[in-house]
């Protein structure tokens, strides 16, 4: 199976981007105190992260053989969200009222979920080939 697409690639630099202008966004709010336009730019970051997900997410959908639950898109915005994250904290760009520990915590939650994502994973995709049943199309 066709691990990296051209639409896999294009969402991860499209994500790549938006994260690190929301992490910009986000802690120059936070060090001006304007804390309820927090809420505004977290609500623009997810609609434009539902919008890119949903564009390349359905061209992969068509242009993929296999079925498949969205996986390689979750864990490819799990690792750039994360690590975007991180590397923010340790060039020292977060401002005074951010924590390294929310990030922590952030991934170690998100990872269990991903555990979880992947275990689904690994048992549709033995089991359908684009929602087929493997029994309905191998008689």
């Amino acid at each position: 199976m066709k691990v990296f697409t051209k639409s896999l690639i294009f969402f991860s630099s499209g994500l790549l981007i938006l994260t690190v202008l929301f992490r910009f966004s986000l802690s120059a709010m936070l060090q001006n105190q304007y804390f309820r336009s927090v809420w505004i730019i977290a609500a623009l970051y997810g609609i434009m992260l539902f919008i890119i997900g949903w564009v390349f997410g359905k061209k992969d959908y068509q242009e993929l053989p296999l079925y498949d639950i969205g996986f390689r898109f979750h864990f490819a915005t799990y690792l750039i969200c994360n690590l975007v994250a991180e590397i923010w904290y340790l060039l020292g760009y977060q401002s005074d009222y951010e924590k390294i520990t929310v990030v922590h915590l952030t991934t170690l939650f998100w990872g269990i979920g991903i555990i979880l994502h992947f275990i689904f994973f690994l048992i549709t995709r033995k089991n359908a080939i684009k929602g087929m049943n493997k029994d309905d199309i191998f008689e």
